[in-house]
């Protein structure tokens, strides 16, 4: 969603009247949960997604007529009996979608610039009453820790809880209901390796909406034209040191994917002592043998090792670099997920 709220101050600051759908509620099985979200203007669907089909067709027509009225809408469809049979839907849940119009004149621009803003910086929430109400009403709870806009009759508990959300949907606050939708930054994928593998790896990351570094000890592989997807990329000679300008937390994604096992194990035992989510290491399970006792004879534990997912990727008999990286991707997104992904 990131791009997405970019693109919406973008074209607002521009003095163009955007409108977008979002999802606020979802039941059972839909093809996008809450939070999903497209933006739309008089030419039609800009970027984003509610699920496709004719329901999402639907939603566009309804953000067409908001932008000709003015006035935020709900929208619920049920994804079976005739809509289901007329778009091949089956998936048998509910959604409630969330329309509204925002004018360079009356959208609460400043408070979308901050959260913009905001993403880069731990990330920020945007709250505003469900069903919808007037543009004013909007509160942003800011990465600084301020509350911006409308006040919330809120306990400092209540503020503390909603700053920590993670997934967009409708809450109860003061004995109001607020659609509380918050804005992330991009979940950092930091590629080790510069290689054959690396190059589709970075490009699959990029799109699945993980914000792409990548790294490497000779600079011929680690130039930008190298890898346009990617961030940042990065000369680290001999990998030393090569996670110190990210300092990886919970959220970050490491990629060992070096020449050798010597690069392998140098940059492993570094990605060992940060705080990163995921490490995948590339290699046969013999290697990853080898590297592992080279870590044990380093003093890592046996738990420590448990992190790291050896041989990197999915289980799909992946053979190509390009069948790799979908793998290796498919796998990051799992983690994110919170679905088993195996080691």
């Amino acid at each position: 969603m990131n791009s997405l709220l970019s693109e919406l101050v973008r074209r607002l600051s521009a003095g163009k009247a955007v409108a977008t759908a979002t999802i606020v509620y979802q039941d059972g099985s839909a093809p996008r949960g809450a939070g999903s979200k497209l933006l739309i203007d008089a030419g039609g669907l800009i970027c984003g997604t509610t699920g496709g089909g004719l329901a999402e067709a639907r939603a566009i027509e309804a953000c067409a007529k908001a932008l000709r009225d003015g006035r935020a809408a709900e929208l619920d469809f049920v994804m079976d009996g005739r809509l289901a049979a007329s778009a091949e839907m089956i998936c048998g849940g509910r959604v409630r979608l969330l329309i509204e119009p925002f004018l360079p004149d009356d959208a609460p621009l400043a408070l979308l610039r901050r959260a913009a803003q905001d993403e880069a910086k731990g990330g920020c929430v945007a709250l505003r009453p469900f069903p919808p109400a007037g543009k004013n009403d909007w509160s942003l709870l800011a990465a600084d820790g301020s509350l911006l806009g409308a006040p919330l009759d809120a306990t400092p508990e209540e503020l503390a809880a909603l700053r920590q959300l993670t997934e967009a949907g409708v809450t109860r606050l003061d004995g109001r209901t607020l659609f509380a939708e918050p804005f992330r930054p991009a979940r950092r994928l930091i590629i080790a390796g510069g290689g054959h593998v690396s190059r589709p790896t970075a490009a699959a990351g990029a799109l699945a909406g993980f914000e792409v570094h990548v790294l490497d000890d000779r600079e011929e592989y680690a130039r930008p034209e190298r890898f346009p997807e990617a961030a940042s990329t990065r000369v680290s000679p001999g990998f030393a040191g090569c996670f110190d300008a990210f300092s990886p937390g919970p959220g970050d994604f490491i990629v060992i994917v070096t020449r050798g096992h010597l690069h392998d194990g140098a940059v492993l035992a570094q990605a060992l002592r940060t705080g990163a989510g995921y490490i995948g290491m590339i290699g046969s399970s013999r290697k990853k043998e080898q590297v592992f006792q080279r870590m044990r004879d380093e003093g890592f534990t046996q738990a420590e090792l448990d992190r790291v997912h050896s041989p990197i990727g999915l289980a799909i008999g992946a053979e190509t670099p390009e069948e790799i990286a979908v793998s290796i991707i498919a796998q990051c997104i799992a983690h994110k997920r919170g679905v088993p992904c195996g080691r």
